[in-house]
């Protein structure tokens, strides 16, 4: 009895050992075996290291999140993330992305002057060694388009048509504008009272606004530019200062 016991576990001993040579047999072949499966994985490790070496440094950086792909051993300024979070943080939209040799900046910001002060900011955060494209935009509301000075007026003596001494302060604001908007011109009127006689008074007005149009044209204002316009009679306003007068206007 006990022999035939004996026998029977060497035959299921056998069994089994032929089942477990086969399945393993199948799995080499097949190449599930584990030593395959640990192969794969250190050569997908090793590649994927490989790859995130090879690719080119970029980023996109904000006041809240700075996320980086590539290699970044040769990147000095990384050191300075946070400084740059928080400069960021100073324009509700900013934004940074690029590489590690050149830095595009956008976003809004209220003034061109503003904008440049930015670009020298940034600049020194990040070193000579970085070219930065700044477009922050300037919305148009905040374009402050320049005025033309006030009508300058000059004030003569009486009967007198050279140019008083405050021609020169009360004309160069005029000049100044005239040279740097050369599309404006110059409009000259003459003014008198309605004492004495009118052809004199105006004769007197007409001399006192070509002393007016001598000092443009010689600070450097082409004659096409200025117009003179007819004498105007005024009662000057009980004034009579303001009936001897010459106004020299911006159009």
């Amino acid at each position: 009895m006990m022999h035939t016991h004996q026998a029977r576990y060497t035959q299921w001993t056998w069994i089994v050992a032929v089942i477990l040579a086969l399945l393993l047999l199948w799995m080499l072949l097949t190449g599930r075996g584990p030593s395959h499966a640990c192969c794969d994985k250190a050569e997908s490790a090793e590649s994927s290291t490989d790859s995130v070496a090879d690719m080119p440094f970029s980023f996109v950086g904000t006041s809240s999140a700075f996320t980086t792909q590539g290699s970044n051993t040769d990147v000095p300024w990384l050191s300075k993330v946070e400084d740059l979070k928080s400069w960021l943080a100073e324009g509700s939209d900013w934004q940074l992305e690029g590489d590690a040799k050149q830095i595009t900046l956008t976003g809004s910001i209220d003034s061109e002057t503003a904008k440049q002060a930015k670009t020298a900011e940034l600049q020194a955060l990040l070193g000579d060694g970085v070219t930065i494209l700044n477009q922050l935009t300037v919305p148009p509301s905040s374009v402050v388009i320049p005025e033309p000075p006030e009508v300058a007026k000059l004030y003569f003596d009486t009967g007198k048509s050279g140019l008083p001494e405050q021609a020169a302060s009360a004309l160069e604001p005029t000049i100044e504008w005239l040279i740097s908007h050369p599309e404006s011109k110059a409009i000259i009127s003459g003014y008198h009272d309605p004492r004495g006689n009118r052809e004199s008074n105006q004769t007197l007005a007409k001399a006192r606004a070509q002393a007016s149009k001598d000092a443009l044209v010689a600070a450097g204002i082409e004659e096409s530019r200025i117009e003179m316009r007819k004498p105007v009679e005024t009662e000057g306003t009980g004034n009579e200062e303001e009936a001897r007068r010459v106004e020299v206007a911006i159009e």
